[in-house]
């Protein structure tokens, strides 16, 4: 899974640092399970962003 997010993100030309990459992975883990929670059917007409902030949003 790790080299799949690492790859997307490459292929935008977005440089990853080696010690944020097990945050990336979780931060995916936790995304793809709240996103199994979910009933997709009422979410087709949404769009849904997901960012990430190094170090957190400073709050």
């Amino acid at each position: 899974m790790a080299q799949d997010i690492l790859k997307t993100l490459e292929d935008r030309g977005i440089d990853v640092p080696e010690h944020h990459v097990d945050m990336l992975v979780n931060q995916w883990a936790a995304f793809q399970k709240l996103r199994a929670t979910v009933n997709q059917e009422e979410l087709a007409d949404y769009d849904i962003g997901l960012t990430h902030v190094p170090g957190g949003d400073g709050k």
